[in-house]
């Protein structure tokens, strides 16, 4: 996890060394409708739609936007998170970073060849601070032909990571059933890796196998 910061200890940086927190959400959820946080969200926002990130953004320019850009009078922490998604072909990885990026959904499945890689920025207010803070989340997804190819993938995709997302399909049984192995394999007892288990496609179709 890497962060910009300016002065006092971030509240990321309290949190982790005060141990458990108390019950209750440790943001404030309505602070984006407040005239500070729209100020906020209109750096990351047009049209009520994300700006992309480390991607060409084709509707606003022909730049590459690597994050966004906050006036001086928005000041912020920044705090950086690195997420590997992971499951088998067809799960719906790369359909679940497209809509957490604001990024256009794919329509036809395609395996991912190689990396890629695709951040979102989301600014928060902290309940027991008075300074926002820009959650950045990098998204790190491959296909499953490339992770068996290329043992260097692996080890790329998990190095730094904060956490793994381990998808599963409410449509495909099999996929569900390989959670615990998924893990097993891309994942040893000793790495200090938050783990989330994540269903995908529920309830777009009436027919599901996991229940």
């Amino acid at each position: 996890m890497t962060s910009h910061l300016s002065g006092t200890t971030p509240f990321y940086v309290r949190l982790a060394m005060s141990g458990v927190p108390k019950s209750g959400s440790l943001i404030i959820p309505e602070w984006l409708q407040s005239p500070e946080g729209r100020d906020y969200a209109s750096c990351i926002l047009r049209k009520k739609k994300r700006r992309t990130f480390g991607k060409p953004d084709t509707l606003h320019s022909a730049g590459l936007i690597e994050r966004p850009v906050l006036p001086p009078q928005l000041p912020a922490d920044v705090a950086s998170y690195k997420i590997f998604v992971s499951g088998k072909s067809g799960v719906g990885k790369t359909s679940l970073i497209a809509k957490l990026c604001g990024l256009e959904v794919p329509t036809v499945h395609h395996e991912t060849t190689g990396i890629q890689t695709s951040s979102t920025y989301w600014p928060v207010r902290p309940r027991d601070s008075e300074r926002p803070i820009i959650f950045a989340f990098h998204f790190w997804d491959c296909g499953e032909s490339a992770l068996k190819k290329f043992d260097h993938i692996l080890p790329a995709c998990k190095e730094k990571a904060d956490a793994v997302l381990f998808l599963f399909s409410f449509t495909d049984r099999s996929s569900f059933e390989d959670v615990p192995a998924l893990i097993s394999r891309t994942l040893s007892q000793e790495e200090n890796v938050a783990r989330v288990v994540i269903g995908t496609k529920y309830p777009s179709t009436l027919q599901h196998t996991v229940t």
